[in-house]
């Protein structure tokens, strides 16, 4: 996939400045999320090794789309997936994001924090929209990590949404050439809705799943096909996640 030189340039420059200021980002950040919050992560080590398994097995870029509850998601998975010394010894499975500009724009610490963050900001103006998910799709196929919530927005629900998801992550895996899409499902277990922050003093259960995209379609059918899998596994997930819940509630 060719993106213009342009374009390219300011994609290796944000990688090069955030690998260098990761250790000190990465190390606030949690250390605001367990000491300050007073978040955990169950079973941290086996999800540790699980995401290392798979970035042992996948020799490329991986799409990777979680379900969307918080404003810190994308934080609390950075924080699950790996290590400081995991990422910095293997800095493309520190995933691009792809965050709404309208939620951090009138911020310039929101900004200055996703720059370093290898954030891509998507704006609404549907132009510059559709060259941020072309620079993701580059990432993507030069071997790059890249989350984006399939969902679009957070959940009203607090459960997956089935009706309103957004087709773009069904563009993104077909301009990467990609075959699998790793689903994640994450949610405190005290969540009930969506929420700007999650509570002071949760747990996350944090659940991962390659998913092999099948699609013969073309065009925007192809599309919505890829979406409606990335969905329907997510929701499978979350029944999963209740139904185990609930087994172990009784």
């Amino acid at each position: 996939m060719k993106l213009p030189k342009k374009q390219r340039w300011p994609l290796a420059v944000q990688k090069a400045i955030a690998f260098m200021c990761l250790p000190v980002l990465y190390f606030l950040v949690v250390l605001w999320m367990k000491y300050i919050q007073n978040y955990r992560i169950k079973d941290i080590k086996s999800i540790r090794r699980r995401f290392k398994d798979i970035v042992q097995q996948n020799g490329t870029g991986l799409l990777i789309c979680p379900n969307h509850l918080t404003y810190i998601d994308s934080l609390l998975l950075a924080w699950a997936f790996a290590s400081l010394g995991s990422y910095m010894a293997n800095f493309r499975t520190f995933c691009w994001n792809l965050p709404n500009a309208r939620n951090v724009q009138e911020s310039l610490l929101y900004r200055v924090i996703c720059y370093l963050g290898k954030c891509i900001l998507i704006d609404e103006d549907p132009q510059k929209a559709k060259q941020t998910m072309h620079k993701a799709a580059y990432l993507l196929h030069h071997g790059q990590y890249v989350m984006i919530f399939p969902e679009g927005r957070r959940s009203k629900t607090g459960r997956v949404d089935t009706e309103n998801y957004v087709y773009g992550v069904g563009k993104l895996h077909m301009d990467s050439h990609l075959t699998e899409v790793l689903c994640v499902y994450l949610r405190g277990e005290h969540q009930q809705s969506a929420s700007k922050m999650p509570a002071k003093g949760e747990r996350f259960n944090v659940n991962m799943q390659l998913q092999t995209i099948d699609n013969e379609q073309q065009g925007r059918r192809a599309m919505r096909t890829a979406a409606n899998q990335i969905i329907t596994t997510l929701e499978q997930m979350e029944d999963h996640y209740f139904a185990t819940a609930n087994d172990q509630a009784g």
